[in-house]
């Protein structure tokens, strides 16, 4: 009995966490291919999460035990009809600031009653399982650390063997056929229960001792505990990503680590892990607040690796000991469903406050610094003992916090007369760092103590000089900074840690000379020349990815540029005159449109516009890249929008990803030739400022244009290894990471 159960909960729990990467997989192409893609999916799979919750504690508390056999089945049943008669994404027909309502819509959709009906396994199981004559009925709640456990196998199983292995219709069906095996045995789980035992947990719920009483106020704890783990593991998700590095699949990581501590706290250690957790989880808080603080005053403080490191630190001792505090506090398997319903409302409150409320709120990335001070309140209180006045026991409660706003306030009068930088980060970081462990055994001494130096961040971080400008949109946070170079003042377009653009600003003689990637004497400048040699009066050319808008200054008179770019604030940001002038002063024709490049390309097509010379991708140079203009369909429709000697021009500079033997398996299919320019700038170079190393392919079915290139720089080269090329229905980040092969 006890294996059929644990299957049976396994196997649910793996089918949740597959279905979310494969639904909105089939979601990238037409919402664009960013990584709030997966944050909303996230939202929406967890708000699904409580409605399944909700449902199996009304099916176990309301509904008679013969009655759960034709309810469920029919939920299932239905649930499976529908995921193989509707499986096709639409998306809206136009671009818009916001689509998270649009992205929920298709979710529900594709999606929705599928992930509805195996959500409700978790609790359902473990109740119908409570409901057994099975020895080990009074405490089910060791399954749910084998859910947990098939939600790790799941979530790792995706992109590292389903993902590579298996197209998405391919994945789709498995997914199908492994529910319909899931659907046989919930009914031999269901079949295992008793009457007897489904009435005596109705009148166990009705009667419960005082010491198990569920209170509002307990609800409202078990919510929290849930809460705080759910919005750390996104934080710490977000500011890995955003601020150290934006590496492909990276959010898997915390996930599986926020998964495991699961397993661990519902493993029976509950009680082990709360006391011994307690100070490493502030030790942990105490360093990720030090490194805010000194990322605040200096963009140099530590290793990458070191970071990253403390990050997944911070959150698997925040996911132990809150977790854990869930586990100890669970009630007596009566109130079981309804403790997961709680737990679940908690974790969709995390991924709401993080998903939806801070990117309209916030600025910048500041659910994290939230995130710190919440991870503190899970601490125990201090109890008043009855010989201990009121007025001493708020006063050793508060008196670290009062220490901690007196050093607050020294740290801002006395760092301006400070030059020394290590001094004045000693006076930022040791005082709040101490305070903050002396009041580890008090809830209200270590968040009051970690407060006020948060505040001091985040107005120092509001505060930057080196920031005019910075908004936060559905895709991501975008900062204008200025910068003193050599040769004047620069403004930058940066998303995350990736730099998308720069331009000379006041200084009317340098304004319009291209930097960064797009100088004359590299890569970018050889095609140009090519392609003028080619059109000497005229040339037409889409550029996918906008950024600062520097492609314009290689423009001609008579010259049509048109840029086609998702996100509107990056739109907003080139052409306000306050930051970049480029498309202001460019003396060819440009026009921007907003909307994925895909969707825009096909609708240019239908609606007979004249083919272009170039079509150039510009949308790879960030490290989460949009998969979908990278598959073999993508390719097929680049050169269905240029002309017969055109040219289909891939800039694929990256840290992480090696994009070239993808594009060399893609042209092969397409029967094209591939050249390949590295540009190569040593750090040495007298213009490293504002020349950056890159890397550019393109991609021609002409002889001439590739000669023509050729003569510029360009040529024709091996890939390091061979890979299955992508599809619309296959792509594999893991093929194309450098360093894995």
């Amino acid at each position: 009995m006890v294996i059929v159960f644990t299957i049976a909960v396994f196997l649910a729990a793996a089918l949740l966490f597959g279905v979310q990467p494969m639904v909105a997989k089939s979601l990238l192409p037409d919402f664009g291919g960013g990584s709030s893609v997966w944050t909303t999916c996230m939202l929406f799979y967890q708000t699904m999460l409580i409605a399944g919750y909700l449902y199996a504690h009304l099916l176990l508390t309301r509904v008679p035990r013969q009655r759960q056999f034709i309810i469920h089945g029919v939920v299932i049943v239905v649930a499976l009809v529908v995921g193989w008669l509707y499986d096709d994404p639409k998306p809206p027909q136009s671009a818009s600031e916001f689509p998270v309502p649009w992205l929920l819509w298709q979710l529900f959709l594709v999606s929705g009653l599928p992930y509805f009906a195996i959500s409700s396994a978790g609790p359902l199981l473990q109740g119908w399982f409570a409901r057994t004559g099975h020895h080990r009925a009074h405490d089910p709640y060791f399954l749910y650390a084998a859910s947990n456990a098939g939600s790790f196998v799941g979530l790792l199983a995706y992109p590292f063997i389903f993902e590579p292995a298996l197209g998405l219709d391919q994945q789709r069906a498995l997914w199908l056929g492994l529910f319909a095996l899931f659907g046989v045995l919930a009914y031999l789980c269901l079949r295992a229960t008793r009457a007897d035992r489904h009435e005596a947990l109705r009148q166990r719920a009705e009667k419960a001792p005082e010491d198990d009483a569920i209170t509002w106020r307990r609800r409202a704890w078990w919510v929290f505990l849930a809460f705080v783990p759910s919005t750390m593991l996104l934080g710490v998700t977000t500011h890995i990503t955003t601020d150290i590095a934006s590496f492909p699949l990276l959010w898997v990581i915390p996930l599986s680590l926020y998964l495991l501590t699961m397993i661990a706290a519902f493993s029976g250690r509950a009680p082990a892990i709360i006391k011994s957790m307690a100070r490493p989880m502030v030790l942990s808080v105490i360093t990720a607040l030090v490194l805010l603080v000194a990322w605040a005053d200096s963009d140099q403080i530590a290793p990458l690796w070191a970071m990253f490191l403390v990050q997944l630190a911070l959150l698997g001792t925040v996911g132990l000991y809150g977790h854990s505090r869930l586990a100890m506090d669970r009630p007596h398997a009566a109130h079981l469903t309804e403790f997961f319903l709680l737990m679940s409302v908690g974790g969709a409150m995390g991924g709401l406050f993080n998903g939806i409320i801070a990117p309209l709120v916030f600025n910048d990335g500041f659910e994290y610094h939230i995130a710190l001070v919440c991870s503190l309140l899970m601490l125990p209180a201090i109890v008043r003992t009855p010989e201990k006045s009121v007025l001493r026991y708020w006063f050793s409660r508060l008196w670290i916090p009062a220490l901690s706003l007196a050093a607050f306030a020294a740290a801002v009068l006395f760092t301006r007369f400070i030059d020394d930088p290590v001094m004045r980060l000693m006076l930022w970081l040791i005082p709040p760092g101490v305070l903050v462990y002396m009041g580890w055994r008090d809830r209200v001494s270590a968040t009051g103590a970690c407060l006020f130096p948060l505040v001091g961040v985040i107005i120092a971080t509001q505060l930057d000089p080196r920031v005019i400008y910075k908004e936060r949109t559905f895709f991501g946070i975008h900062k204008v900074e200025q910068r003193m170079l050599e040769h004047g003042m620069t403004h930058w377009i940066v998303h995350g840690t990736t730099m998308h653009g720069m331009q000379y600003y006041g200084n009317p003689e340098l304004a319009m000379q291209p930097l960064g990637y797009y100088h004359y004497d590299g890569p970018c400048g050889a095609i140009v020349k090519a392609l003028y040699e080619m059109r000497p009066d005229r040339a037409r050319i889409c550029i996918l990815g906008l950024g600062s808008g520097a492609m314009v200054t290689h423009g001609r008179p008579g010259d049509e540029i048109i840029f086609m770019e998702i996100d509107p604030a990056v739109a907003r940001i080139a052409k306000d005159e306050r930051f970049f002038t480029y498309l202001r002063d460019a003396v060819c024709d440009v026009e921007v449109r907003l909307g994925d490049a895909r969707l825009l390309l096909e609708r240019s097509q239908a609606a007979g516009e004249a083919p272009f010379d170039v079509v150039h991708a510009d949308a790879f140079s960030s490290d989460s890249i949009p998969t979908h203009l990278l598959t073999r369909e993508a390719i097929a429709l680049y050169f269905d929008r240029v002309t017969e000697d055109g040219m289909v021009v891939m800039h694929i500079s990256n840290r992480y990803l090696d994009l070239y033997p993808l594009l060399y398996e893609l042209a092969r299919l397409e029967g094209c030739f591939i050249l390949r320019y590295s540009d190569n700038i040593p750090a040495d170079h007298p213009d490293a400022q504002v020349r950056f190393s890159s890397e550019w392919v393109v991609l021609t079915k002409s002889q001439e244009t590739g000669m023509r290139l050729a003569e510029h720089g360009f040529g024709l080269y091996e890939p390091a290894w061979t890979m299955r090329p992508w599809t619309d229905q296959y792509s594999n980040l893991l093929s194309v990471i450098s360093g894995l092969r």
